[in-house]
This record gives structure tokens, C-alpha cells and sequence, in this order.
């Protein structure tokens, strides 16, 4: 009985490594493609360190379009599971309400999230993209369409595809996504600017809370269109917000891209 539970510790360690290291992979990957892009650019003239837009633009192709791409379809095919542990299908009509349902919800509980830090005079972070568009609003247009085809797809592809799918086979549903959405919210971390540890936290905390979203979402519909289509859509229509709120007299309230 005793070496049945050391075995079974060990092997959820190993689970929890393997998910992680697919993480931490995704990420080395990406900035090695981003150095090798910048350069392949330099040797033709052009240097992304002085063109701030073209550094963005670089930054998520490479990062959330080939890097996360190429992780987690390498993992998939040399892995144990094999193709069949993605879900991915055309979308049918369920889907798309499910969509629609799913998108709505990421915004209420976006806001009700703030609403509840503001009652508690609690500051949470600052994504780094919003300072970034303080500077250069055009910035915040270009991630509108990154936003839909790459940050959204290449992000659910590695974190809920790939890293839900390894911890839900070995933990179980519910503690297969808040494990997955921990890491997820964790890998945001170098995105962020924050002025203490509480601000950190409570933005992760807000990251971890709509990725449960997310995650619970791709469980139920077994399709990765799904999630995919919400975060993109999600992050997008906030960096419309953030464009007309920089560009405008208008006040928006400030939202949180993930």
C-alpha cells in the first residue's frame, strides 16, 4: 500500500514537471526564434531594438505564433498521448454560444473582479503592453489582429491543448485546470509591472480566475476553436478600449489583457 502511494506521488511530480517544462519550453523557444528573427533583420539593414512596433510585432510571432506552435505540436506527436489528446474540430452551433457565453463571461467577471478590488482599495498590476501604448497607441491597433491569430490560438494550443490535457489526464478535471491555470497565469509574469508583491499577486489571482474560465470551457465543449476565439476576442476588444480611451476625451475604465 505504502509503495502504491509513493508511486502515485511520484508519478504526479513527474506530471507536474512535465507540464511545467513544456511551459518553461514554449518560452525558451520563442526568445531563441525572437533573437534569431532580430538577426535575420539586422543582417538585412533593419533592427527591431529601435523600431518599437516592429519589435512587438516580431516579439509575438515568434513567442505566441512559431515558438508556442512548435512546442506543443512537437510535444504531441513525440508524447505518449499522440494527436488524439487535442481537441480540435469546426465549431458547431453550440460552440459558437458557447463562445459568445464564454466571452461575456470573461468581461463580467473581469469587472466584477475589479469592482471588488476597488471596494477594498486593492491595486493590482499593470500589463506592460498599456505602458507601452501610453507611448504609441498604434501599438494597441497592431495587437488587435496579433490578438485573434496568434496570441489567442498559440496560447490555448500550448496551455489548454497541451498543459490542461497532460494535468487532467493524471489529476482529474477540476484540479487539472486550476493547476493548468496557475501555470498559465505564472507565465505571465515577466509581462507585468508592478510596484509590490500584493499588486503581483493580485493580478495572477485575476489571471488564474479567468483562466478557470477558459479552461472549464475547452472541458466542455472538447474544442480548442472555443477558448482560442474568447481569448483572442477578449484581449482584442481591450486593446480597442484601451486605443479609444489614449485617443479620445472619453474615460474608459482600464481592462486587463492576458
Amino acid at each position: 500500500m505504502a509503495n502504491a502511494s509513493g508511486a502515485s506521488t511520484v508519478s504526479s511530480i513527474r506530471v507536474l514537471g512535465e507540464s511545467v517544462g513544456v511551459a518553461v519550453a514554449g518560452f525558451v523557444v520563442g526568445i531563441v526564434f525572437t533573437f534569431v528573427a532580430a538577426a535575420a533583420l539586422l543582417a538585412a539593414g533593419i533592427s527591431i531594438f529601435e523600431e518599437q512596433l516592429l519589435a512587438i510585432v516580431v516579439q509575438t510571432l515568434m513567442l505566441q505564433g512559431f515558438a508556442f506552435f512548435s512546442v506543443a505540436l512537437g510535444y504531441i506527436y513525440f508524447s505518449r498521448y499522440g494527436f488524439d489528446m487535442l481537441w480540435l474540430r469546426m465549431p458547431t452551433l453550440s460552440d459558437v454560444i458557447w463562445t459568445v457565453l464564454g466571452l461575456v463571461g470573461l468581461f463580467v467577471a473581469l469587472i466584477a473582479l475589479n469592482l471588488v478590488l476597488m471596494t477594498f482599495g486593492i491595486e493590482s498590476a499593470e500589463h506592460g503592453i498599456i505602458e507601452l501604448g501610453g507611448e504609441n497607441p498604434e501599438i494597441l491597433l497592431v495587437m488587435i489582429p496579433l490578438s485573434i491569430l496568434l496570441i489567442g490560438p498559440g496560447e490555448e494550443l500550448l496551455f489548454r491543448g497541451v498543459i490542461q490535457r497532460i494535468l487532467v489526464d493524471r489529476f482529474g478535471i477540476w484540479s487539472g485546470i486550476l493547476v493548468a491555470s496557475v501555470i498559465f497565469a505564472v507565465a505571465h509574469v515577466m509581462a507585468l509591472i508592478a510596484a509590490d508583491t500584493t499588486q503581483l499577486l493580485t493580478t495572477l489571482g485575476i489571471y488564474v480566475a479567468l483562466s478557470l474560465i477558459l479552461g472549464g470551457l475547452y472541458e466542455k465543449t472538447e474544442n480548442l476553436v472555443v477558448p482560442s476565439v474568447i481569448h483572442g476576442l477578449f484581449n482584442a476588444i481591450q486593446f480597442g478600449l484601451l486605443y479609444y480611451t489614449l485617443t479620445s476625451d472619453v474615460d474608459l475604465a482600464l481592462l486587463t489583457p492576458f
